[in-house]
């Protein structure tokens, strides 16, 4: 039966509609607008994305390239990351695009990256489910859009690789429901297509959700006989999927390596890698999270809407995992998001339905309005995290001049550090700078500077950051696993810098950081 044709007045609602959803994105992926651009700076929001950036930086220089190694963090040993090209190439694509109109241009790019790839999400949503005609559509674009979880993702000055997965994901699974629904060959070379390019961008989230996706589709073709291809028709996809993976192979390479033994006490200071909690998963979904399952199930007992149980099986998955890694939280919202129009269907009676996905939001709404309206204390931590930012990169641009050498820092500034000084550091935020985060750590906690000889040999260190020493002292205990010292080095660097060793001398100091220079031929 051919569909309906759409008049004037239906496009120009949908553009007014998409309009209002990216203006609705555009609040929630850059409401940290003035934490990132302050003092005609940008600051990134972590220490990957310095990272990401400085690798970026390393592409303009040297033309476009795969990094498999860099010795910027864990120096001069360096990592050999699991970072890839795709989101590096379109950092430095939207760089070459911005640099008529900016010296800044680089910056500007990772600053944008994430909210433009999540408008792009939205537009894709938007297209896909009104040529789907899927019921209730407005109402996934809408949670796309608000989910805090999802803007975080998408979240300005936060050039990490989860906004393009989070992209190519959606288009992943709005390319299987297509398959099911036999909508048309070109679906599978889209779902193939999205699914290596994944691949590509981490082997990590995409390949057990590809998995999760693959036994789930199996269990249809076991029920639903007409979904199932034919030999021929299966080939071109896959050999399609089997030469991105290829292609990925020959340009990146997979890279492993072994996890240091203090992994699980640094991994306690990463907060995508904690549990989480119920609580929190309501404040990112919305009530909504326990609402689908039910609706789907029941829509599936009832219709045998067999798209359903695609959405069930990744809601239920992802859910799991987030309550033992927060880090899976995006996809869980995304793919809530992505089975409301299936769901809310359930609900014959068109004005419940939307007033149970409104009333659902509310846990939605609270967690912006903690993040909008923060408590006094929330608020004074964010400006000092601003002011530290701004600190830092004051007292890291005073070795862009000076000699190259190593500088020992405290492992999460590390990344910034390198961004601003150009200079190498000892740590960095990668789990594969875990010996050089241990070696600072052992540093900060030795009981004096004479002590450090083999460290400071072994890293080459030439420069060295002091900072508040309650958190040094803290974290470093915590990382190495044992008590401090009644007063170790982190203490008198800071507060006394000049006395704590004739081979130091003074390069720089501010309110949060001193930064110490050691004397040519000493402890090198």
């Amino acid at each position: 039966m051919e569909k309906p044709k759409l008049n004037f007045f239906q496009l120009l609602r949908e553009a007014v509609w998409i309009l209002l959803i990216l203006g609705i994105g555009l609040a929630a992926f850059t409401w940290n607008y003035e934490s990132v651009f302050f003092g005609g700076e940008v600051y990134f929001t972590d220490g990957d994305c310095y990272a990401r950036m400085t690798r970026v930086r390393m592409i303009e220089a040297e033309g476009l390239h795969s990094i498999r190694s860099h010795n910027f963090e864990n120096f001069p040993n360096g990592t050999t990351p699991h970072t890839t090209m795709p989101l590096d190439a379109l950092i430095a694509g939207l760089s070459q695009v911005l640099r008529p109109f900016s010296s800044s241009s680089l910056s500007l790019a990772g600053a944008w990256i994430s909210p433009l790839i999540g408008f792009s999400l939205l537009i894709f949503l938007e297209v896909w489910s009104f040529r789907l005609r899927l019921p209730y559509r407005r109402a996934m674009l809408l949670l796309v859009a608000v989910s805090p979880i999802l803007a975080h993702g998408f979240q300005l000055g936060r050039p990490d690789h989860q906004s393009l997965l989070l992209f190519l994901i959606a288009v992943a699974v709005a390319a299987e429901v297509c398959i099911v629904l036999q909508r048309g060959r070109a679906w599978v070379f889209v779902s193939a297509s999205a699914w290596a390019l994944a691949l590509w961008v981490s082997l990590f989230e995409p390949l057990i959700l590809l998995v999760l996706v693959l036994v789930t589709r199996g269990a249809l073709l076991v029920f639903i006989p007409r979904l199932r291809p034919t030999l021929r028709q299966a080939i071109a996809p896959v050999g399609l999927f089997v030469a991105l993976l290829v292609a990925a192979f020959v340009i990146d390479g997979w890279r492993a390596a072994a996890f240091h033994p203090a992994f699980d006490r640094w991994a306690q200071n990463i907060g995508e890698l904690r549990s989480t909690t119920p609580a929190v998963l309501f404040g990112w979904c919305g009530w909504m999270l326990v609402i689908l399952p039910l609706l789907l199930g029941l829509r599936f007992r009832r219709d045998r809407v067999t798209v359903g149980l695609v959405f069930l099986a990744l809601i239920v998955a992802t859910a799991g995992l987030t309550l033992h890694h927060a880090r899976w939280g995006y996809f869980v919202a995304l793919f809530c998001a992505m089975a409301v129009p299936w769901a809310l269907a359930a609900q014959r009676r068109r004005w419940l339905a939307w007033m149970v996905f409104v009333v659902s939001l509310w846990p939605v709404a609270r967690e912006w309005d903690h993040a909008l309206y923060p408590t006094d204390a929330a608020w004074r931590a964010r400006a000092e995290n601003v002011a530290d930012a701004v600190a830092l990169r004051d007292a890291a641009i005073r070795l862009r001049r000076l000699p190259e050498g190593g500088v020992m820092a405290p492992w999460w500034l590390c990344p910034a550090i390198v961004w601003w000084s150009g200079q190498s550091c000892i740590g960095g935020s990668s789990h594969q700078s875990l010996p050089g985060i241990v070696d600072s750590c052992e540093f900060y906690l030795s009981e004096s500077l004479e002590k450090t000889d083999a460290i400071l040999t072994s890293h080459q260190i030439r420069y060295i950051f002091a900072y508040e020493p309650a958190r040094m002292i803290s974290n470093s205990a915590q990382i190495l696993g044992r008590q401090p010292i009644s007063t170790p080095l982190a203490e008198p660097l800071f507060r006394h810098p000049k006395s704590s060793s004739a081979r130091l001398e003074s390069i720089y100091a501010n309110r949060y950081f001193k930064v110490l220079g050691v004397r040519a031929g000493q402890g090198l």
